[in-house]
């Protein structure tokens, strides 16, 4: 569709191109191609970039999960945090102060936060940088320094993508903090004269912990379309950005690369989910 919507391309161009991408075989044998190449990691040559798909996304994900992996660790800790706190104090003071924080990060939207965050930090105070990965005048600065002013740009993306995903995880985790509670074997625990430290040790914790698996194994799944927005925004040179690029550009074969990319990753975190369940749920390996 690609080349015969192009007038520059005369009949003898057009047939060439077909041929060069193998759309004069028959339907099941381009599929075949397709197939091969794929388990061969050769995804085709980017249309604006003009290198290997599988290289660009290789060296885009290095940054992505810089950025997402620190990102999943610190929305975890603050989002798991705020949910046993609010499930544990249901009602209560506390319970108000974190539910109604979790409430308000998981209902505003990444690029409004990222928004937000560069006018009041980056403008307004000008304590962190608007966006990129690296001081552009830095000449060939030493690993020390180059580690520290990314982590200096890293600052405001962490901030936007812990907060957003910490709104989720709170929420989850209050409601089973809360189902758990009422659960025949905590009021006993409780009955025998078991201390709240205990009891929130020994039977609350791992089980509450349950459904947040899940959720946190979809994040992960979902970590390149959850950094497109603050790549976005923040221009950082990771796979969000590169997808919003090839977009722009109409790259399609560095679409088609970052697509079968996240179909991957998804598989394999539901994987690590259900080994995580078996660890901590005992009752499912049977």
């Amino acid at each position: 569709m690609m080349i015969a919507r192009d007038p520059r391309l005369n009949q003898k161009q057009m047939e060439l191109l077909r041929a060069s991408f193998g759309l004069d075989k028959p339907v099941y044998e381009q599929y075949g191609i397709f197939l091969i190449n794929t388990l061969k990691l050769n995804l085709g040559i980017s249309f604006f970039y003009r290198v290997p798909v599988a290289d660009l996304l290789f060296e885009r994900l290095s940054n992505t999960l810089y950025l997402i992996g620190l990102g999943t660790v610190f929305s975890m800790v603050i989002g798991l945090g705020l949910g046993m706190i609010a499930g544990w104090y249901r009602g209560k003071a506390p319970d108000n102060i974190a539910f109604g924080s979790a409430l308000l990060f998981y209902s505003m939207p990444s690029f409004w936060i990222s928004m937000v965050l560069i006018y009041a930090l980056a403008v307004v105070f000008p304590i962190f940088p608007t966006g990129g990965m690296l001081n552009d005048r830095l000449i060939n600065p030493s690993w020390s320094v180059a580690s520290a002013d990314s982590l200096y740009h890293l600052a405001l993306p962490l901030i936007t993508y812990s907060l957003v995903f910490a709104g989720a995880y709170a929420l989850v985790m209050r409601t089973s903090v809360i189902n758990i509670l009422s659960e025949d074997y905590v009021v006993t625990a409780r009955a025998k004269g078991m201390s709240d430290l205990d009891v929130f040790r020994r039977h609350v914790l791992k089980n509450a912990a349950l459904p947040s698996v899940t959720l946190i194994a979809m994040n992960l799944g979902l970590i390149v379309l959850g950094a497109i927005s603050v790549e976005t925004v923040f221009n950082w040179p990771g796979v969000g950005l590169l997808v919003y690029q090839a977009i722009f550009f109409r790259d399609y074969p560095v679409l088609q690369g970052t697509f079968i990319f996240f179909t991957v990753f998804m598989v394999l975190a539901n994987l690590i989910a259900d080994m995580l369940y078996s660890f901590l749920d005992p009752r499912v390996r049977y």
